[in-house]
Order: C-alpha cells, then structure tokens, then sequence
C-alpha cells in the first residue's frame, strides 16, 4: 500500500441536522422547513411543508460503520433520529471520521432532501433548497478547508434551478451542485431545452454538476418505468411515504441507479449537451463504474453506425466523456483498474466515493480498499484516483 497518497472522497453524505436548517429558512416558513422533533410520548416527527412523518426509519441512512446490534436498530425502527451520531450532521464530528479513515477532504451531498420536491410547492421546494444549502455552506465554513459541499437545486423547474445554481457560486465552502440523472421533467431526456437553463448557469459560473441517484419512485426514471418501487418483498419496516415511494431498496438501487445513470450519461454526451456547453465538467456517481467502458463503447460504435440520428455529434461520445466527464467508483470495485487502463475512460477520469455514513459505506477502512485496489497502477495514476482527480473535478487545493 503506497503511504503518502491523498485521498479525497468524491461523494461522501450528510444527514439533515434535525433542526439547525431552521436556523437559516426565512421566518414564515420556520414551521414548515425540514425538522425532527422528539414529542413528549418519545415518538420523532419529521415536518417538512404540508407533511408529518415519523422519523426512526431514516436512522437506517446512517448504518455505515455500525456495529451489528445498532445495525439491526436502524433498520427496524428502534433508533432514534435525534440519536444519530454528530458526524452525521456537524463538522468536528466529520473531521474525526475523516482522520480515523485517513481522508484528507470530502465533498458532501445531501441524503433525505435528495426527495422531497415531487408533492411540495415550487415556492417551498425553492425556500427549502436555499436554507439546506445555507446550512451546508455554514458548515463547510466550520470544516478547516476538508469539507466542501454540493449544492441542492428546485430541480422540478429549472429556471428555479438555474436561479439556485448562481446563488450558491457565491456561498462559501460550496464546490458543485448536484441533480437527480432522472429525467424529471415529464420524462424529457437530458438533450431536451427544457434543461438549458441548468447548464447555462453551471457552465457560467464554473461549477461542475455531480449526478446523483436515488432508488426512490418520486420521479421519471427507471425505478418508475420499471415498476421497482412495489415489489413488497422487504422483510423490515416500510414506512408508506409517499415522498420516497419505493418499497425496497435491494432492486430499485441495484437496478434504478446505473440505469438512470447510463441515461445520463448518454445524452449529456451523445445527446449533444455537452458539445453545446464545452466548459461544463459532469461526474456521474453511486451507480458503479465498471459499466462505463463498455457504455462508451456502445455509444462510439451507434455513433459509427447510425450517426443519422445523431446529425449534431461531430466527435466519438467516448471523446467527449474523457474531455468533461468523470465517473466514480465504489473503493473495492474490482473494475477499477481496467477502466484506468482502458483508452475510452482513463485513470484520469476515475474517482472514489465513501458514501458514509450511507449503509453500504466500507467505514472504517475506505482508503485502505482504495489503495488496495488501485495498488497494480502507476504511482501517478494512484495519486490521481485516490484525490487527484476529484481535487480537479471540483477545483480544491490538495
């Protein structure tokens, strides 16, 4: 195991503090923001607008690096919300899992807000994104320079989106922004002008957009299309909420996540977005990446073979995910080196993701796997994958 390589984390998570968002939401919605509240009958409410819930079940978003006994707590319900630990949600708690794993720096995305726009208000799904990223912004500051975040956007309206998307740039502490890779607007694809908006602003602005999945049912993408979302088979408790609205995770993650990813993928290349926005940096993440390679290669040979339906591609799909793209890998994916090694990615393209404190986090013990895995490279190619290349990717000093 090389010792002196820096690893950044790409796509590590954080809980929504239960009510510090509170803190940073304008004074008429102070009721309605998202907050978990513990009532006098020891029962967690979650609120967040018109919606009352009970919270235990989202306990179970923080199992990454629980023993079993609390595991097994977390996933029937019998853990509080409130009761999670502080690295969930507070930057000294995180700077402690960062030093016990040996992570220089992490990037944060959200977790419970990454659904919740589908049955709020415009109005509200704007206000909601901004305190959530005020917060985010809050705590980076308080996060030593090794915390940077990911911004939330009203993606269910993109002039909204864009909006959010130049306010962020200027908030400090935030590196990106992140979208659901569903096709969210009545299932228009990527390519569609509908989604012009988003592109424009992060391209101006110069931030890069993280595609992030969610096996949830909320909006157009496979999890729907496929019908994943009501299978019953969970043998835990499944809370009927329609937010989330899928009733396992085991098949609309393992299918819903690479398939909207590969939808992204596809037509934010060969779709022509991409070439239309030259400056905007993509990284696709949570979904794998040993697909990636052989995805690219499908694309370059329908490119070769039908370019009539593509009348606007001038250049292979695979050229241009190697100019702007990036993919990101679980840290004991076996695929790693041979996408490093592959002409159509790169180990310049290649990065890793924690997911703590997420259930399938490898915490503790994360970059050990990394540097485990990426160990038969080059020395210059593992100190790209290992924090080289998400530094680039999101612009943060190593």
């Amino acid at each position: 195991m090389t010792t002196d390589l820096k690893f950044v984390d790409a796509d590590g998570h954080l809980l929504e503090h239960p009510t510090k968002l509170l803190e940073f939401a304008p004074p008429e919605l102070r009721d309605s923001i998202w907050q978990v509240r513990r009532e006098d009958d020891g029962v967690e409410w979650l609120t967040l607008e018109d919606m009352r819930m009970e919270a235990a079940v989202m306990a179970l978003a923080a199992a990454g690096g629980f023993d079993e006994e609390t595991r097994v707590k977390a996933h029937s319900g019998q853990l509080g919300y409130t009761d999670l630990p502080d690295y969930c949600w507070e930057a000294k708690g995180r700077l402690a899992a960062l030093d016990e794993d040996g992570i220089a720096q992490s990037v944060l995305y959200p977790t419970m807000l990454m659904t919740f726009q589908h049955l709020r208000t415009l109005d509200f799904a704007e206000a909601q994104c901004r305190a959530y990223n005020d917060w985010l912004s809050d705590l980076c500051v308080n996060g030593e320079g090794r915390l940077h975040g990911v911004a939330l956007l009203p993606q269910l309206d993109p002039e909204r989106a864009a909006k959010e998307v130049r306010r962020a740039a200027d908030l400090p502490g935030i590196v990106g922004v992140m979208m659901r890779p569903n096709p969210a607007m009545d299932f228009k694809p990527f390519n569609n002008e509908i989604y012009d908006p988003i592109w424009t602003a992060a391209s101006e602005v110069g931030l890069p957009i993280g595609f992030h999945p969610l096996s949830s049912a909320d909006l157009p993408g496979a999890v729907l299309g496929l019908r994943l979302h009501r299978l019953g088979t969970s043998d835990i408790p499944v809370q009927d909420q329609d937010d989330y609205g899928a009733d396992n995770i085991f098949f609309a993650q393992a299918l819903g996540n690479p398939v909207d990813m590969m939808g992204a993928v596809t037509f934010m290349t060969a779709g022509g977005v991409l070439g239309r926005y030259p400056d905007l940096r993509v990284v696709f993440l949570e979904a794998n990446g040993g697909w990636i390679v052989p995805m690219l290669e499908r694309l370059d040979h329908h490119y070769e073979i039908y370019s009539w339906d593509v009348p606007w591609l001038k250049e292979k799909p695979s050229e241009i995910f190697r100019r702007q793209c990036y993919i990101s890998f679980d840290p004991d994916e076996s695929t790693m080196t041979f996408t490093a090694r592959s002409p159509l990615v790169g180990a310049d393209r290649i990065v890793w993701a924690s997911d703590f404190p997420h259930p399938d986090a490898k915490y503790p013990g994360t970059t050990k796997m990394v540097a485990d895995t990426i160990a038969d490279l080059p020395v210059e190619d593992q100190a790209r994958i290992a924090g080289g290349n998400a530094a680039e990717l999101y612009g943060l000093t190593l």
